[in-house]
C-alpha cells in the first residue's frame, strides 16, 4: 500500500518510482517466462524494423499463467485501486524486451491519446505500472519522464510508424515536447529488477535505443478503474474487454503458476 507522502508524490509528479517492489524469487520466475515468450511466434509479438528481434509481447496475460498472475498482483494493484480510487481492470500489458543492442527508442508521447481516440477510453483516470523484469540503467534503454506533464493539455497526434514500429502510437510534435523539457526536465528512473514505476496516462515520457549488451525487459501494465470502462475496438487485440474488477493475488500465486 502506499502512503500518504507517496501519493501527494505521484500526483505532483505524475508518476512514482518504488525501488524493489517485487522480490527477487517473483521476478527470476517472470524472467525465465519472458525468455520462452520472445521465443515464440505469434501475432501478438511486435517486431523491431528489421522483422527478427522482438519488440513487445501484447497481452500475454490472456494466454500464460505466469503472466497473469503476475500482472493481477497485489504488488501493484492494491496501489492503483489508491491512485484511481475504485476497482480496477486490465486495459492492456505489454512485455516491452528492449532487446540487447538492437532496442530501438520509444518516441516522446502521452499515453492517453491513443487510449481516447483508438480505444474510446473516457477519462485518463488509469495508471501504467512500469515494472522492471531486468536491472534497468543508464545504458539500456531507461524510461525518461518530463515530470510534472501530467497537468498539461492532451495533444492528440498522428498514428506514426515511422520512427518505432509500434502501430498504434499517436505521438506529439517535437516543438510541443521541448519547451516542456526545458521548464520540467528529464528523469529516469533506474534500479534493480522488481521495481516499478507508477505513472499517469498523460505524463509525456519516452526511451531511447539499447546500445548495452544488457536486455531491458519491463511490463508496461495498463490498469484502468472499472468506472472508466474503454468500448473502442480500433486497436482490436491490443486491448481488453475484460472488465471485472482485478482480485488482489500474493506473490506465492505467482510462483505456484510456474510450478503448476
Amino acid at each position: 500500500m502506499l502512503k500518504p507522502a507517496q501519493i501527494a508524490s505521484y500526483r505532483r509528479n505524475g508518476y512514482l518510482f518504488v525501488p524493489g517492489l517485487f522480490p527477487a524469487r517473483e521476478i527470476t520466475v517472470v524472467r525465465k517466462k519472458v525468455a520462452k515468450l520472445v521465443a515464440e511466434a505469434r501475432d501478438s509479438v511486435i517486431y523491431e524494423h528489421d522483422g527478427k528481434t522482438v519488440r513487445s509481447v501484447l497481452n500475454a496475460h490472456l494466454y500464460d499463467k505466469v503472466i497473469d498472475a503476475f500482472c493481477r498482483s497485489e504488488r501493484v494493484i492494491h496501489p492503483v485501486m489508491q491512485l484511481v480510487k475504485s476497482p480496477v481492470y486490465i486495459f492492456q500489458s505489454i512485455m516491452n524486451v528492449k532487446r540487447a543492442f538492437d532496442g530501438v527508442q520509444w518516441t516522446w508521447h502521452q499515453d492517453y491519446p491513443t487510449y481516447k481516440v483508438d480505444d474510446l477510453m473516457p477519462e485518463p483516470r488509469a495508471v501504467n505500472a512500469f515494472i522492471f523484469v531486468d536491472d534497468v540503467s543508464e545504458f539500456n534503454g531507461p524510461l525518461m519522464i518530463v515530470p510534472g506533464t501530467q497537468k498539461h493539455k492532451v495533444r492528440i497526434g498522428d498514428v506514426d510508424t515511422s520512427v518505432t514500429p509500434y502501430p498504434h502510437g499517436r505521438y506529439p510534435k517535437v516543438d510541443w515536447v521541448k519547451p516542456l523539457m526545458a521548464d520540467k526536465g528529464i528523469v529516469a528512473p533506474k534500479g534493480k529488477a522488481g521495481s516499478v514505476i507508477f505513472m499517469d496516462l498523460m505524463t509525456v515520457h519516452g526511451s531511447g535505443p539499447n546500445m548495452s549488451p544488457w536486455h531491458r525487459s519491463v511490463m508496461s501494465l495498463t490498469l484502468n478503474s472499472v468506472e472508466n470502462k474503454a468500448t473502442g475496438t480500433v486497436r482490436g487485440p491490443a486491448i481488453c474487454h475484460d472488465y471485472r474488477p482485478i482480485a488482489p493475488l500474493p506473490g506465492s500465486r505467482l510462483v505456484a503458476a510456474a510450478h503448476a
